[in-house]
């Protein structure tokens, strides 16, 4: 037996045993853990007693043993470690004890009268200050309380930083639970804790009035803010004030009291050199909340609080309270590659338009989105919407193609449709753009497809009810310009047709062609098809990685898979929204998917019986297109083996069971190797 698997059994002998052959009792195993370490885990005393005897040291050890024993209440081995120990190092075994709610051994420490630091130089406490202390869960506050609560009438030997920790775990309690706490610590004349601390906590700083604006416990605010010394603009975590912190929690604000506490936060003003988060993510959450309460005045005091802090993020909060000074400032930057303020402010600021059109920041609005059509940061037609006081359809403009904007923006989108649809050129160059088919995934996505206003989408004349979304991506050269071939191969009723383009640079002539010789002719013509097919396949690939990338989890449409809309609906087995899109005679049953699946092999793959029997209603249906491995949806369905869909698809006598895949195996062989004799009866019939 090894000397640390002694330890960890507390067996004496075997401690004894390794030691004699010269086993070194400090010696780390590879995690770097020591062999005492193993015997405190285990809550071995005996074994302890001999290492230390033998010459086992306590310090020096990371995590410490002193706070291992604590946190497994091992009160005896607590009170042999401790005469070895540096106190000044270990005031987490304090704060461990009493957290935990190991009180027994919290009062042996607090007896040692060390923590009250009369003794210890000042850069002990400095040292404390700076290490701070460890993140407890919220619940800590409770134990801390009865500890203190029990022992007020004695005299506590306890330095305050002790009480001041406690006073923040009280403040960020949730809802006001640690308010008597507070109270306790606060009381009187010459309090236990200090309001205005400020301690390391995980390597950021916390105040016990940030801490309270963080939570939205509102009643602790209250009772902070009422203390004549509380420095209401003291900073917390990211360096902000409470101010900051408790616009940022959307629920307290939503309240009266809310409002009027932030107005008394907000009363005296900072130094200017105060900056606050300068890549302005987490004030995103601070504006979005004001924008959307809807208080001008709090929008201002926001303003004049952060002042150039928060950079470009600022930009609709200065729209909204009509700061042409402030907006001059902003728009005179190069904003044209900084990062621009997140979609949702700028969804919020049309719902603010859309309730008060007249106001006067409405022409500042205008003026901010020439500016930014003009740095190719937005499309120009959230101008035209603007100009016609569409707001509900401007929103998706902000959002890139490739995203699928919030439910709210997708609800406003379509409903606002039929309001755009008024202006042809708008409608037009929205769907060319691709718009129109972001709003169909959006929709779709969102759930809000059973809308009458749905019908009205679909019906848009340059909207591609069969294109996977997103659409990929034209680069600048002539030759990626020419249009993808579609996925769906030569199937019936298909569309979309590759317009026959010649290649880039060649001029593609007729071998009838009177100025060529015949035999010249023939042959430059089948050298320019050959080329064609190349470039023509070297597309198709290009475009079927892309989507197999999407798939892959790769795009952020991945949740697509690269199908139509009729496809995904029969992949995820929703019926009704089959039914909604088959009531468009645009829509193509016979489009196929990167893998050359069809809606109904989709269908069939979960089994969605439902959805088959909408789909063969379709007069136009092929059922023997074939998928990438030479497979018509009769394969899929013997794989399958379900016996009623293979009925359905037989009853319809348009099955071409002479079909054989490409390992030229036929759908009767598939059934019969998976040894489903009722369906291999019903395909024999």
């Amino acid at each position: 037996m090894d000397l640390y698997e002694a330890a960890r059994q507390g067996s004496i002998d075997g401690i004894e045993s390794a030691v004699e052959k010269g086993c070194d009792v400090n010696a780390l195993d590879e995690y770097g853990n020591s062999p005492l370490w193993f015997a405190v885990q285990s809550g071995h005393l005996d074994a302890c007693r001999i290492l230390i005897a033998r010459g086992a040291r306590v310090e020096r050890q990371s995590p410490s043993i002193l706070e291992l024993a604590v946190q497994g209440e091992h009160a005896e081995i607590v009170e042999l470690l401790w005469p070895y120990c540096k106190v000044e190092r270990q005031h987490r075994s304090l704060e461990t004890a009493i957290s935990l709610g190991f009180h027994g051994i919290a009062d042996f420490l607090v007896g040692t009268r060390v923590f009250e630091y009369q003794k210890s130089q000042a850069r002990d406490i400095e040292l404390l200050i700076r290490d701070g202390f460890s993140r407890r869960e919220i619940t800590a506050f409770q134990q801390w309380e009865r500890f203190i609560f029990v022992r007020r009438s004695e005299k506590l030997n306890l330095h305050r930083i002790f009480f001041d920790y406690a006073l923040l775990l009280a403040t960020k309690a949730d809802r006001n639970a640690g308010l008597r706490l507070v109270n306790l610590l606060l009381e009187g004349e010459k309090p236990l804790a200090d309001a205005n601390c400020m301690i390391n906590i995980n390597k950021e700083i916390e105040t016990p009035l940030t801490n309270a604006a963080e939570k939205g416990n509102l009643e602790i605010l209250a009772t902070l803010i009422e203390r004549p010394n509380t420095r209401l603009t003291i900073c917390g975590k990211y360096n902000w004030p409470a101010f900051l912190h408790l616009l940022a929690n959307s629920e307290p604000i939503a309240s009266e009291k809310g409002r009027a506490i932030a107005g008394k936060l907000s009363t005296e003003s900072l130094p200017d050199s105060f900056l606050i988060d300068h890549k302005g993510s987490r004030l995103e959450t601070v504006f979005k909340n004001v924008l959307r309460l809807g208080d001008d005045a709090l929008i201002k005091q926001v303003i004049d609080f952060v002042h150039g802090a928060a950079g470009i993020c600022i930009l609709p909060l200065l729209v909204r309270a009509n700061e042409t000074k402030g907006l001059r400032w902003i728009l005179n930057r190069d904003i044209a590659h900084a990062s621009k303020p997140p979609p949702i402010l700028w969804v919020l600021l049309c719902n603010f338009f859309k309730c008060d059109p007249n106001s006067k920041a409405l022409t500042t609005f205008i003026r901010v989105a020439e500016f930014l059509i003009e740095k190719a940061i937005w499309d120009r037609m959230v101008l035209m919407c603007l100009n016609s006081r569409n707001f509900g359809f401007v929103k998706q403009f902000f959002y890139p193609l490739n995203e699928i904007p919030p439910r709210e923006v997708a609800e406003e989108t379509l409903a606002a449709f039929s309001q755009a649809s008024t202006d042809p050129s708008l409608v037009r160059e929205w769907a060319e753009k691709g718009f129109a088919n972001a709003a169909l995934w959006s929709v779709i996505q969102s759930g809000i497809w059973k809308s009458p206003a749905f019908e009205s989408l679909l019906s848009c004349s340059n909207i591609d009810l069969d294109e996977p979304f997103p659409r990929r991506k034209s680069s600048d050269t002539a030759e990626d310009n020419i249009p993808l071939p579609p996925l769906s191969g030569n199937s019936t009723g298909e569309k979309r047709k590759f317009p026959f383009r010649s290649p880039t640079g060649i001029s593609l002539k007729s071998p009838l062609d009177p100025g060529m010789p015949q035999s010249h002719a023939l042959q430059d013509y089948q050298m320019q098809l050959m080329l064609l097919e190349q470039q023509n396949k070297r597309r198709l690939m290009m475009a079927r990685n892309e989507q197999m990338e999407m798939t892959a989890g790769k795009g952020i449409l991945a949740w697509t898979g690269g199908k139509s809309p009729l496809a995904w609906a029969a992949a995820n087995g929703n019926v009704e929204l089959v039914e909604a899109l088959l009531r468009s005679s645009r829509v193509n049953v016979n489009s196929q998917d990167a893998q050359k699946r069809t809606p109904l092999m989709h269908a069939i793959a979960v089994n969605d019986w439902q959805t088959v029997e909408e789909l063969l209603k379709i007069g136009d249906i092929d059922l023997n297109l074939r998928d990438s491995e030479g497979r018509t949806a009769v394969f899929h369905a013997a794989q399958g083996g379900e016996l009623h869909i293979i009925q359905l698809l037989t009853q319809t006598q348009k099955v071409d069971f002479s079909i054989r895949d490409c390992n030229g195996e036929s759908v009767q062989e598939i059934a019969e190797n998976k040894g489903k004799q009722d369906v291999v009866a019903a395909l024999a019939t």
